[in-house]
């Protein structure tokens, strides 16, 4: 039993924890495929410096895989739910900035969102978020450090999103935009190709149809010209004949 519990458990009855549903097993985090950017996250950074460094990108987890969920998405072509990776990479970055970060330390905006997953028995929000804040209290939680640790973990992750950005701009430059160039240059040396074979096309066919008008030519030549030597031999045997005949 939590830490909050066992301060709660005079006043408010939980369920017991032994029914409740067992937590699910965090898969690893394959490296990621390139993502279609949410429509709330910031535009990719045109020009992103040389040096840009994410773990997702630079990181042990870099090469590129197929991601082991198909993600979904809207009819729009618009993606509607994260990877179970990614939302676990975040997951994993503010719990080791609360375990790591000396601005987290103590009961924080962490804490109380914990505190209040602990409670969730509590059906009434007002009374669950106010029975959190005030067991807190007693460890040194205020309401302005609640808001300002809560603040320091939206910067946290804003600095990600646009490191993740940076880095994979920089990337995208290194690995897709030569593919991209080169494949411009096979399209360009592919219509070159496609004009001279439509070029070369029309010279056969008019290569062709000279060859036919030549050979139509010559054929009625020979044969005329056969035809008419044939027509004289008769007519010299013919004389012949009579000559023969007659004499």
């Amino acid at each position: 039993m939590s830490f909050l519990k066992q301060l709660l458990t005079p006043f408010v009855e939980f369920e017991d924890e032994s029914k409740q549903k067992p937590a699910k097993p965090t898969p690893p985090v394959p490296a990621p495929a390139e993502p279609t950017s949410p429509s709330f996250l910031p535009p990719a950074v045109p020009a992103a410096p040389e040096n840009a460094q994410h773990p997702l990108i630079n990181g042990p987890t870099a090469p590129i895989t197929i991601p082991d969920h198909v993600p979904t998405y809207s009819a729009g072509g618009t993606i509607t739910e994260p990877l179970p990776e990614h939302a676990q990479y975040f997951e994993r970055l503010v719990e080791e900035a609360n375990a790591r970060n000396p601005l987290f330390q103590g009961a924080d905006y962490k804490e109380f969102v914990d505190s209040k997953l602990d409670i969730d028995d509590i059906q009434d929000e007002a009374l669950k978020y106010q029975t959190a804040f005030n067991v807190l209290k007693s460890t040194g939680l205020t309401k302005e450090k609640l808001l300002a640790t809560g603040q320091e973990y939206l910067n946290l992750i804003g600095r990600d999103l646009n490191a993740f950005q940076s880095a994979q701009a920089q990337q995208y430059q290194k690995e897709v935009r030569p593919r991209e160039e080169q494949l411009q240059q096979k399209a360009q040396e592919l219509q070159t190709l496609t004009q001279r074979l439509n070029t070369l096309k029309t010279e056969i066919n008019q290569i062709s149809q000279e060859i036919t008008l030549t050979k139509e030519k010559l054929n009625t030549t020979k044969n005329s010209f056969l035809l008419a030597g044939e027509n004289k031999q008769k007519e010299i045997q013919t004389e012949l004949q009579k000559i023969a005949q007659h004499f």
